[in-house]
């Protein structure tokens, strides 16, 4: 729930004032403008928080809102409720007057569009500043624009225009289509120049006033997702699995990481940007509508626990086929879901209610499920909260490295960092609610032996050889963290069996992206929509 302070709405007015500027001779000496701002070294630290901020969407087109449904929906785990009739989002037929993904294309701009200004006034930059200082803010630039476009490419797919300067000319405001592979090298480009340029945790983080700001390792991290995300970024490709395992190997190395004992730190405000967290949206809850100032989420209201309890609205849900993947004895399976044996909610007035209570007070949608993941157990007034979503975390860093190592043939390698993930899976959680059985009682998922051992098909799919294994692992420890349908993408992309799961539920290639915005097209004839513009 970390707040950034800085002169960020100074910053702000400076941007809406170069974007709506009549082109007039006259000059006031006074007017905060893009010429008149960035002068002094706490000048270039507000530069790079707009872009910080467009992750969360000053027009809710990020993880305050729009993005739990944009990067949930799409995928086999979650399902739409009778709550919201009908949710494109999960249907695959999302038409280009979509608000939703009209807020994300939006917000998606903005931040690159600071990112743009940051970088060229920090490169400009001819007054005094520490170099580590100048360097860690271009590498946090470099960084946001990277993480940026690989959002909006994730969304909008990879012909979204190539925008690397902040815009000069009317024309500007025109841009045509990207070309092929364009993105992707700026994307690898970012992330390449953030890893050079950027401290480590360690140091960063040494400092108070810089926790949850961009670090190597997370540019590291992010540098060998895009690698392996190649499928999705650049349609056609192959994914670049030996580059991505180079990185995940410095990360590892660098020992700034460590998995958390307790699964669900992962998911509480009062445990942000632990040992774990490689990078993570810094929600913060003011007293007003979403924060008062765009900085918190409606998760918990709008996923969270079941309609009919606590005022919650339910609008998507974990379905049946989520429940089935967790193997008996995973003690994930309760920190993930609201279930039956699972935990308690307390409602605002006190009365603790549990799965018998959530299915009498339930209309329907009786075989969905609630989303306990990143959701308070006891009820708050505000509809807001301030829980901040981890976007990437050392476990995905192990897994995605195991992943590597299969793909190039060490399967025993690969078992080893598969292994880490489900030994912590099973530790004890003394800070449970006592009811739950591993709070006293480690959970009983065996080692990857074990697993292949029991030749257990879950879902359909045989757990009989690594890359299923690993499709499982990722399955059940991210869930409700916005992978599970970029995975089956990525993977579906060299092999179309992974693609199944998603063609059961009415997906179609053409489905892969949103359309581009309407409005953006009617306004802009340089630019041609996607697929499901048409």
């Amino acid at each position: 729930m970390k707040k950034f302070n800085v002169y960020t709405c100074v910053l702000a007015a400076a941007m809406m004032t170069y974007s709506c500027k009549p082109d007039m001779d006259l000059n006031n000496p006074q007017e905060i403008s893009i010429d008149t701002y960035y002068k002094t070294p706490a000048q270039l630290e507000a530069a790079v928080i707009p872009a910080y901020q467009a992750l969360i969407g000053k027009v809710q087109g990020g993880y305050a809102r729009s993005f739990y449904y944009e990067l949930l929906a799409p995928g086999d785990d979650f399902n739409h409720t009778f709550k919201w009739e009908p949710m494109y989002q999960d249907t695959y037929n999302t038409p280009s007057s979509d608000g939703m993904a009209s807020g994300s294309w939006k917000d998606m701009w903005n931040g690159i569009f600071a990112a743009n200004i940051a970088i060229d006034r920090i490169n400009a930059f001819t007054g005094h500043i520490d170099d580590k200082q100048k360097s860690r803010l271009l590498g946090e630039a470099h960084f946001l624009r990277g993480l940026l476009y690989m959002h909006l490419v994730m969304l909008f797919g990879e012909t979204v225009p190539l925008i690397q300067t902040p815009v000069k000319s009317n024309a500007d405001y025109y841009p045509t289509n990207s070309k092929p592979g364009e993105i992707y090298a700026l994307i690898i480009s970012d992330f390449q120049q953030a890893a050079g340029l950027l401290p480590l945790r360690s140091e960063l983080y040494s400092n108070a006033a810089f926790i949850g700001r961009a670090t190597k390792g997370a540019a590291q991290s992010y540098l060998a997702k895009a690698y392996m995300y190649r499928p999705i970024l650049e349609v056609g490709k192959p994914a670049e699995f030996a580059k991505a395992q180079e990185q995940l190997k410095i990360v590892i190395d660098s020992k700034e990481y460590s998995l958390v004992n307790n699964f669900r730190d992962n998911s509480l405000e009062a445990t942000e940007n632990n040992p774990e967290s490689v990078f993570e949206v810094q929600l913060h809850n003011g007293p007003g509508w979403l924060g008062d100032d765009m900085s918190d989420s409606w998760r918990w209201q709008e996923i969270g626990i079941y309609d009919g309890t606590g005022g919650a609205w339910w609008n998507l849900a974990p379905n049946k086929k989520t429940y089935n993947e967790f193997e008996p004895g995973d003690p994930r399976k309760y920190m993930t879901l609201f279930c039956d044996n699972g935990a308690f909610y307390t409602q605002i007035d006190g009365k603790v209610t549990d799965y018998n209570y959530w299915m009498a007070h339930l209309a329907t949608n009786k075989d969905l499920y609630g989303t306990r993941k990143y959701c308070p157990d006891k009820q708050t007034a505000d509809f807001d909260d301030g829980i901040n979503d981890r976007l990437l975390r050392y476990a995905d860093v192990l897994l995605l490295y195991a992943e590597c190592l299969n793909e190039a043939g060490n399967a025993a390698g690969a078992k080893q960092y598969i292994n880490m993930v489900r030994q912590r899976a099973n530790l004890v959680v003394p800070s449970e609610q006592p009811q739950l059985w591993y709070q006293h009682s480690p959970g009983t998922i065996p080692d990857v032996d074990g697993l292949l051992a029991k030749d257990t098909t879950i879902n359909g799919i045989r757990l009989n050889n690594i890359k299923n294994i690993i499709q499982h692992e990722r399955f059940v420890e991210f869930c409700g963290e916005y992978q599970r349908y970029f995975d089956l993408l990525r993977w579906g992309m060299a092999d179309p069996q992974w693609l199944a799961p998603l063609k059961a539920i009415g997906w179609t290639p053409k489905a892969m992206y949103y359309p581009f915005p309407q409005a953006e097209l009617d306004n802009n004839k340089n630019l041609t929509g996607n697929a499901m513009n048409h």
